[in-house]
């Protein structure tokens, strides 16, 4: 009598565990200030490993998605599960006129054995304001 032993759950469930191992970024604020649009970004390391680093340039679109302005943003360490808000600057623009932030590339991925267009694949983008953020 042959035995028959199916591995579609165990693979299946692998390959559901390695979906959810990702950097969650997060447009979280918006503000206008005197010098001009201050944004917040909410990082949030699920990758399951530390990131040393990762670098990302984003670009900054208008309500009609005409470029307007290019950021290059960085998470620095984050341990594994570790969240962090960073502030950036955007000089002499005004929040309400921005449509989307865009994230153009991963220039920097020091994560592991981690290529930059693996940290790439790996964003879960997401904004909890008006602005877009996205891939």
């Amino acid at each position: 009598m042959a035995v028959v032993i199916s591995l579609g759950p165990v693979v299946t469930s692998a390959r559901a565990a390695d979906q959810t191992k990702q950097l969650s970024l997060e447009l979280n604020n918006a503000k206008q200030v005197e010098t001009g649009c201050r944004v917040s970004f909410l990082f949030h390391n699920e990758l399951g490993q530390t990131i040393d680093d990762i670098a990302m340039e984003v670009a900054i679109l208008d309500q009609m998605n005409m470029s307007q302005n290019f950021l290059l943003i960085s998470t620095g360490r984050l341990t594994d599960g570790k969240r962090r808000v960073l502030q950036y600057d955007l000089p002499e623009q005004s929040c309400e006129e921005i449509g989307t932030i865009l994230i153009n590339d991963v220039s920097t991925c020091n994560v592991g054995e981690m290529t930059p267009a693996d940290c790439l694949d790996s964003l879960n983008p997401s904004s909890r304001i008006s602005i877009k953020l996205g891939l």
